[in-house]
């Protein structure tokens, strides 16, 4: 197993403590801990570029671990703390990028989600979620910076569909 696989698969198993945490009242704790999250899914990246070994499941693994990660403990966030905007905006993006996803995954054959180079939209979406956490009173601010991040990256998913069912098929 690659070190970017156990990286991933931190993520994956941190995610429930998270949970557990927020809803017994343990902000602080699940504050820190999904901060360690985040971590991890920069470092897996790093980790995963560095790699001799190439694997096909890679990407496909740690999109699925963010996904995971983050929107369990954002579903969660917005229990506990009603945080109503969080949620409008998570179901937003939820509605753009699944059918998205579908018509990459159908042009490819198999399940695909390409990256397309979301770093920043996951620099934006952390410390939001940690903002709504700890209930930060700001986090609207950054929840706002959030949205506009998000609309780029659809915006550059969009184009990236339009091109993959442009190309011509042998």
């Amino acid at each position: 197993m690659r070190i970017a696989d156990i990286m991933t698969s931190l993520r994956i198993i941190i995610t429930p403590v998270i949970i557990w945490l927020l809803l017994h009242d343990e902000k602080v704790v699940a504050y820190y801990l999904f901060a360690a999250g985040a971590i991890t899914d920069t470092l897996d990246g790093y980790f995963a570029r560095r790699s001799k070994k190439k694997v096909t499941y890679g990407h496909n693994f740690d999109a699925l671990a963010d996904f995971f990660f983050g929107f369990t403990t954002i579903f969660v966030v917005v229990y506990v703390s009603k945080a109503w905007p969080l949620l409008i905006v998570t179901l937003t993006g939820i509605a753009f990028w699944t059918p998205i996803i579908i018509l990459i995954s159908r042009k490819a054959g198999i399940l695909e989600i390409p990256h397309l180079e979301t770093n920043l939209l996951a620099a934006a979406v952390y410390p939001t979620v940690m903002a709504y956490i700890i209930g930060w009173q700001y986090a609207g601010i950054l929840l706002l910076f959030t949205a506009v991040v998000m609309l780029h990256y659809m915006w550059k998913y969009i184009v990236y569909v339009r091109s993959l069912y442009r190309e011509k098929t042998p």
